[in-house]
């Protein structure tokens, strides 16, 4: 019987059986996002220096969300923690953002600098947010902060953004519906975006409850700004017990967020494995590696991703 919680999810991706294979040791992942809890899947080793703004403050989330992310990305047991994350022996950096523009061009900065000064070696760059309207916001392909991702992406840093929510409660699309929902910075071609569906490989089914988000809300492409790729790139699976902030819960969900975080774990444990890849091999083994799923493209890309598969076919599909 499948194990409703991230355990399960772990299992559901094949992030488990990868583990003999890489865990993500010596990659960096950096959440973007609400903090980190001080919890026993983040004990002192995984917890980076270069944390921002600051060690400290970073590595505290009176929200729960970055906490949730991070454990998904990358939690460990190793020291009492309750569950593994997709990539247990990568390091996190924990960038502590209020998510204005401004800001985030800051962190974005900080990390390019980290990489281009060599204080770090691999980075994936995890991001848990993006706009939440009913259409496209008018936004310069050429504002500073896409400029600023495609410049990472350019360094060699992996980049993942989530799809967004936006399908069914904020766009009013009915769930047969394939109407573009993926906005801004999640939809540019250098980005990984990522979907979510549920236990059994669905996303339009309503809610158990009857009401609020689930997985049909998972936004669908083909992306604002996506010229080359359908977006989203995947999906991953989001249900059941997961860490939020200092303790845990019992979700139907854990949005698009917690998905991005499978890929970006994911991606760790491919260049943990082949340091070389580019995060345009990243992209590319990721999509090709995936089950595919009875949708639309534009609904869940190339598929449900698989970790083993990816870190196996790895050489077959770079010499493509």
């Amino acid at each position: 019987m499948k194990a409703i919680n991230l355990a399960g999810v772990t299992t559901h991706i094949k992030a488990d059986r990868s583990w003999l294979i890489s865990q993500g040791k010596g990659v960096h992942i950096a959440i973007v996002d609400t903090g980190i809890s001080d919890m026993l899947e983040f004990p002192i080793w995984k917890r980076s220096k270069y944390s921002w703004p600051s060690y400290s403050s970073a590595w505290n989330d009176k929200v729960g969300h970055g906490s949730m992310v991070g454990s998904i990305a990358a939690a460990t047991t190793e020291h009492g923690g309750r569950y593994n994350g997709v990539a247990p022996g990568a390091k996190l950096i924990s960038c502590q953002t209020n998510f204005e523009e401004q800001q985030l061009c800051l962190i974005y900065e900080y990390l390019i600098n980290l990489v281009e000064s060599k204080k770090i070696d691999r980075l994936v760059i995890n991001n848990s947010y993006g706009v939440s309207k009913e259409q496209a916001i008018n936004q310069d392909f050429n504002a500073p902060f896409l400029k600023m991702i495609r410049y990472a992406v350019s360094r060699g840093i992996v980049v993942v953004f989530p799809a967004g929510n936006n399908h069914v409660l904020r766009c009013g699309n009915k769930t047969s519906d394939h109407k573009n929902s993926i906005w801004g910075a999640n939809s540019l071609d250098e980005v990984i975006c990522v979907g979510t569906v549920d236990e059994n490989n669905c996303l339009d089914k309503f809610p158990k409850k009857g009401y609020g988000f689930g997985h049909r809300d998972s936004s669908r492409g083909p992306g604002q700004f996506a010229k080359n790729t359908i977006k989203p790139d995947c999906v991953a699976p989001t249900y059941g017990e997961v860490l939020w902030g200092q303790h845990y819960e019992v979700k139907e969900w854990w949005g698009t967020s917690g998905a991005a975080a499978q890929v970006a774990g994911l991606a760790a444990l491919l260049i943990a494995k082949y340091p070389t890849l580019t995060p345009q091999q990243v992209q590319k083994i990721i999509r090709k590696s995936c089950t595919p799923l009875p949708y639309n493209a534009v609904c869940v890309g190339s598929g449900l991703i698989d970790c083993l598969k990816a870190i196996k076919l790895t050489n077959e599909i770079t010499l493509d």
